[in-house]
């Protein structure tokens, strides 16, 4: 929770240093900002003086010089301008594995039934954490998270209903999303790039370097082809990497519980506030209508 990563962002492979914030909690926006700006600010000055042709003078400046052995001088400074830090996501993705039991069996029955690679289940951990109620800032909803217009592609979708939170049905969902992309695609690292860029997007971009994906995520500059989109594939990799051997990354996890769900929503009642305006304006029309016609009577009643 407090651990932060500063890597290369296109070679995400050089990890300058594992950084563990002191104190305990969550880490505050401040925090996140201090450590961002110290961990750039340290490594930058590394990575300038090593490209001024200085040798390194502590073991931290080999370590670094280590990871560019036989690139050039200039490798150094367009290192320098690379710089990103991320921050650790160890206890999310461990409290991801336990509650990942609960729900491996059934989507890995409805993956096999599509004819997908089961392993693809594991990309609900790089998703949500196999978190049904997750939301995005970006509209996405649910373990699989689907956007609204992509969403409907395959489920039921309305202002009342919303099958993104039913996990079984968006397991099947994904399921055919994913099998489409393959089909599309024909690659199974550029479908699952795909569900994060999109099936089109991907085309495009592979379509310039012959459907080759490597070449694709080394070079593609295309918009919104960023970190995340680039580095996605190698998530779900991790991913991958971490459930196998999940008892070597969590020492004892295998004894913990698994984390059962709470109960989701995917009905919404239409609001009560509505019924009552209706109920309040047919009471009031039929008071009004009532007066008109008590006063229409007690002037003919006086005529």
């Amino acid at each position: 929770m407090r651990d932060f990563a500063v890597v290369d962002r296109d070679n995400v492979w050089r990890t300058y240093q594992v950084y563990h914030l002191p104190g305990e909690g969550q880490p505050t926006r401040e925090d996140n900002d201090w450590v961002n700006s110290y961990l750039k600010i340290k490594y930058a000055d590394i990575l300038n003086r090593l490209a001024s042709g200085r040798e390194p003078s502590n073991d931290e400046e080999r370590r670094v010089a280590a990871m560019f052995k036989g690139e050039p001088a200039s490798a150094y400074s367009a290192a320098a301008q690379n710089l990103r830090v991320q921050e650790g996501l160890r206890e999310q993705f461990h409290d991801g594995l336990l509650r990942s039991r609960y729900y491996r069996p059934t989507m890995e029955r409805i993956f096999r039934t599509a004819g997908l690679p089961p392993e693809l289940v594991t990309l609900a951990q790089v998703e949500s954490g196999f978190h049904s109620g997750s939301r995005s800032s970006a509209g996405a909803v649910g373990i699989w998270q689907f956007t609204r217009d992509t969403g409907k592609q395959y489920m039921k979708i309305t202002r009342y209903h919303d099958d993104r939170l039913i996990p079984d049905r968006s397991s099947v969902a994904a399921a055919k999303l994913l099998r489409s992309n393959y089909d599309t695609l024909g690659d199974w690292p550029l479908a699952i790039t795909a569900y994060n860029y999109g099936t089109g997007g991907v085309a495009r971009a592979s379509g310039i370097y012959g459907g080759d994906y490597s070449e694709m995520v080394q070079h593609y500059q295309g918009p919104r082809f960023g970190f995340a989109v680039k580095n996605y594939y190698a998530e779900f990799l991790a991913a991958m990497q971490v459930h196998r051997y999940e008892d070597q990354y969590f020492p004892g996890i295998a004894d913990e519980e698994t984390i059962r769900p709470a109960p989701i929503k995917a009905d919404f009642a239409r609001p009560k506030h509505t019924a009552s305006k209706k109920s309040s304006k047919a009471s009031h029309v039929h008071h009004t209508s009532s007066k008109r016609h008590h006063s229409k009577k007690t002037v003919e009643q006086k005529t």
